[in-house]
């Protein structure tokens, strides 16, 4: 791949660059280029400007987030663990951006939004005290996760084992997991449904998986793919 775009937008680690044929965020720990600069995106030879791309419109997003979100997002999961993690950044940053257009991204919600995201580490919860203590934080979480999910206009995070983004109006969800990420394609008509599910690995569980979904879609299909990026200099 040999292309030229313009930045059109930076922010910490992070850029956003227009082509011709779409746009791209790219993350480098050198100093980024100015807004207006022409770069050569490529992914073979050598560059004074080493950075990874983290996402591409439209190849694998419909839309792409604000660098600002971008580098948000990363603050609130840099010390968890996710399976495609960059991606699951930008779907975040995605999020965000939709609620910031209804109400401030002030310190304080962005601290609570992080601790919503830790609650898919497991928990050692052992008194009755502590229980109660423990699960009227997490009703407390559940609840302010719903309230941004109202202003949040089409994308939606859900956070239970895992994260799940929703995109509304696309019709699809995907599942951040420790060890595998799962993207679906859910189709509706007034005669059938059908969902698609795209593995990173295939989990043990996979045929009780299929028979639940079944109560619910017509048409149930589970795919493996590979989902990676790769890097650009």
């Amino acid at each position: 791949m040999k292309i030229f775009g313009f930045v059109v937008e930076s922010y910490g680690k992070y850029v956003k660059v227009k082509t011709s044929d779409g746009e791209y965020i790219i993350k480098s720990e050198k100093k980024a280029p100015k807004e207006g600069t022409k770069i050569e995106l490529k992914d073979f030879g050598v560059g004074d400007y080493l950075a990874k791309v983290l996402a591409k419109k439209p190849y694998n997003f419909r839309d792409l987030p604000s660098v600002r979100f971008v580098q948000l997002a990363e603050e609130l999961v840099n010390d968890l663990e996710f399976s495609a993690k960059e991606r699951l950044i930008v779907a975040i940053a995605l999020f965000l951006e939709e609620v910031s257009k209804r109400r401030e991204m002030d310190k304080s919600m962005l601290q609570k939004l992080k601790m919503a995201l830790k609650k898919t580490r497991s928990l050692n919860v052992e008194s009755s005290d502590d229980k109660t203590k423990e699960n009227e934080k997490q009703q407390d979480l559940a609840g302010f996760l719903n309230y941004l999910n109202v202003l949040s206009g089409k994308y939606g995070l859900i956070v239970d084992e895992g994260v799940v983004f929703l995109d509304r109006e696309g019709g699809t969800f995907e599942v951040f997991l420790k060890n595998n990420r799962i993207y679906g394609i859910i189709q509706e008509s007034t005669l059938s449904s059908s969902v698609t599910l795209f593995f990173e690995k295939v989990p043990e569980n996979i045929l009780e998986l299929e028979k639940r979904l079944k109560d619910n879609f017509n048409v149930v299909s589970i795919k493996l793919e590979a989902m990676r990026d790769g890097t650009y200099v």
